[in-house]
């Protein structure tokens, strides 16, 4: 047992998942503590009670789940279940879920080791305001829920300060407490309408700051978490929260609070300075100024994210490179940030071991800021560089192939430039050796090419085309320029295709370069809008035994014979996104499916090739399918989720409401009425 749990240890939650489903033996050692913790029970737009499924299969079950996720659910009864593996629940959470009051405390109290508790958008259990109001419930809760340190009120409106208080009152070790989204008053005078003679008493009304300013301040010595995203937080709140001398938050969210002020963001940092992770995104007032105070003052920080601060430019960014403790960087769809300020700042340090992930979506960068941060960040397991149309090359890829070998997570959307080329090494190997060659002659400096316009900078073709005949060079092509670009894929498709099978047994002549292949462990791929793919990088190039989710939205050259590789050679996928791609067909759709075992999210929308064959052969081998989507997929039928009724887990199909309809021109047109009944029968 000892050995089977060593060796389980070096899979991830997935994988170890599907082992235990291999014999007895085998469940119980994916049952120790250290693996448990790693799986969640989710029961989502379904009907809990302990008589009907799933429930009742659960209730034979010889397992233990300390992570329960109720979504969307109505409940009826639930004593069995609750009393069954109650005990072993340490994380509760309620999303939107239709529960009386009398309900929600039955469960509670059946729940005496609860660490975490979630209720996020259960307006009818708060719309009432008279949960957890008898004397006698009170008395039993504040026993079951003494443990209790993490408190999630996200998104509920009926919130009010009298169920505020009486919420907390029973959770004394309170650590961690999330309002985001709650309808919170910043403000003195709504107080002081509401609080006219007695300011004890709670209202039943309004969720005041004044009444949570006073829990935080009771709980000053202990809490070490606060999430105020989506609120009115202003200024003053922030200086009244630094102002407690016993508080010293570690993790503190702003997302999209636009109340802000820079007075009060510099109030807090300075009075808070063992603050490890910050959330300033979509949070319009975030300047430069205090971005300067962060990396000033905190400098234990591992996770900062600041996406869609339009008012940072280069100045602010280029001082983050002061934080070397970083782990998370978030610095997204900063319109003003280009890629001088990664070159000068964050990248001009040289290696560093620490930065984990790091998020640069949407951002004008350049191709030498992108090969920078391939050089300088070793150890990243997550990179999104999607959006960044000009900036990532064919040479970018190489670079990254080359350097960060541990990543887990790579997002390219709309990065149109790739092409097969950078994914397979077919004619790349050149090219690298040149900028190696470049890199170690030219000093090290921000080289002039570096500053122009990205639209300016001509990527070299990975794969020389073939030369033109004498007499086709006098000859004048009536074609568009997207015709022609047309015309140029489909000869550089067929180059590299002679290529790969004339050098089919021989690697280092078909990856001359680097494949992606190179990225062993490899979970999330995303490639939407990168147009220059086709079916040479699933054949040549995507050998990902880890990839579990792979999107290749807008992929027009993908086909049949591509699919064909990739469910051979990524047997682990459980998310495929193959949205606008109309090559796929139904013959396609009959190979995911097939060998697709673990196939859980499926993206159809707008194939236009499928039809109902599609559906059949998804409800007789897709038996772990949760989520189907084929909007715009004309040729099937008006309902298809009656076609999938054979499948026991899926839960969600999103169909094509009724609307334009494809006429014979290839335009949408007002669908046709239906034709007349006879007079006569």
């Amino acid at each position: 047992m000892e050995i089977l749990v060593e060796i389980f240890g070096y899979l991830n939650p997935g994988d170890r998942f599907q082992v235990g489903l291999t014999c007895k033996r085998w469940l119980e050692a994916t049952q120790y503590q250290q693996f448990v913790n790693d799986l969640c029970l989710a029961f989502h737009k379904t009907h809990f009670s302990d008589s009907t499924s799933p429930v009742s299969g659960l209730l034979q079950s010889s397992r233990n789940f300390q992570n329960v996720v109720l979504s969307q659910v109505d409940f009826n009864e639930t004593e069995r279940f609750f009393s069954r593996f109650g005990e072993n629940i340490y994380e509760l959470s309620f999303k939107a879920c239709d529960i009386r009051e009398k309900t929600f405390t039955s469960i509670l109290m059946s729940v005496p080791n609860l660490r975490t508790l979630r209720i996020e958008g259960c307006r009818e259990l708060l719309m009432s305001g008279r949960l957890f109001e008898s004397a006698s419930d009170q008395a039993k809760l504040a026993e079951t829920l003494q443990n209790v340190t993490t408190l999630s009120l996200a998104c509920n409106r009926y919130l009010s300060d009298a169920l505020f208080k009486r919420t907390v009152s029973l959770m004394p070790n309170l650590e961690s407490i999330d309002l985001c989204g709650c309808h919170i008053s910043f403000h003195k005078g709504l107080y002081r309408k509401f609080y006219p003679g007695r300011p004890d008493d709670a209202s039943e009304s309004v969720l005041t700051f004044y009444y949570i300013s006073q829990f935080i301040e009771r709980q000053a010595d202990k809490l070490k978490s606060l999430n105020f995203s989506s609120t009115l937080i202003d200024g003053d709140a922030l200086e009244l929260l630094a102002g407690y001398e016993n508080l010293q938050l570690e993790t503190f969210n702003m997302n999209s609070c636009d109340q802000l002020t820079k007075p009060g963001i510099s109030t807090l940092v300075q009075k808070q300075s063992s603050l490890q992770h910050l959330d300033f995104s979509r949070s319009v007032r975030f300047t430069d100024s205090c971005l300067v105070k962060i990396c000033a003052h905190l400098p234990e920080l591992k996770s900062l994210k600041i996406r869609r601060c339009r008012a940072l430019t280069d100045l602010g960014i280029k001082q983050i490179v002061r934080l070397r403790k970083l782990q998370v960087l978030d610095i997204s769809e900063c319109e003003s940030v280009t890629g001088q300020g990664i070159i000068q700042g964050i990248a001009s340090a040289g290696p560093n071991p620490v930065l984990l992930e790091l998020y640069v979506s949407a951002l004008n960068l350049c191709e030498s800021s992108v090969i920078k941060i391939a050089e300088n960040f070793p150890s990243l397991r997550l990179l999104d560089l999607s959006y960044c149309f000009h900036s990532v090359s064919d040479l970018c890829l190489q670079i990254i192939f080359k350097n960060l070998i541990w990543l887990r997570h790579l997002n390219l959307d709309y990065c149109d430039k790739i092409s097969d080329s950078a994914m397979t090494g077919v004619g790349m190997l050149q090219k690298v050796q040149d900028f190696e060659t470049s890199k170690t002659t030219v000093p090290n400096t921000i080289e002039p090419a570096a500053q122009q316009d990205p639209d300016e900078i001509e990527p070299m073709p990975a794969v020389q085309l073939p030369v033109n005949p004498p007499e086709e060079l006098y000859k004048i092509s009536l074609r568009s320029r997207a015709e022609q670009e047309i015309v140029n894929d489909a000869m550089r498709k067929r180059a590299m295709m002679e290529i790969c099978q004339q050098n089919e047994f021989k690697e280092d002549a078909v990856t001359s370069g680097l494949s992606i292949d190179r990225l062993k462990g490899l979970r999330v791929l995303r490639l939407s809008q990168c147009n220059k793919l086709s079916d040479i990088s699933l054949m040549y190039a995507f050998k990902l035994k880890e990839l579990r989710e792979l999107s290749l939205a807008k992929c027009q050259q993908i086909s049949i014979v591509g699919i064909k590789s990739l469910v051979r050679n990524c047997p682990s996928l459980e998310v495929v996104d193959l949205s606008e791609c109309h090559n796929i067909n139904d013959k396609s759709i009959e190979l995911i499916a097939i060998h697709l075992k673990r196939l859980q999210t499926l993206s159809l929308d707008r194939c236009f090739q499928l039809s109902d064959f599609s559906l059949d052969y998804i409800a007789i081998h897709c038996k772990a399918l949760r989520t189907l989507d084929v909007r715009g997929c004309r040729n099937m039928c008006a309902e298809p989720n009656l076609r999938l009724v054979s499948v026991p887990t899926l839960k969600t199909v999103h169909i094509s409401k009724p609307g334009p309809y494809l006429g014979e021109a290839g335009y949408f047109v007002k669908k046709p009425p239906p034709p007349p009944m006879p007079k006569r029968i």
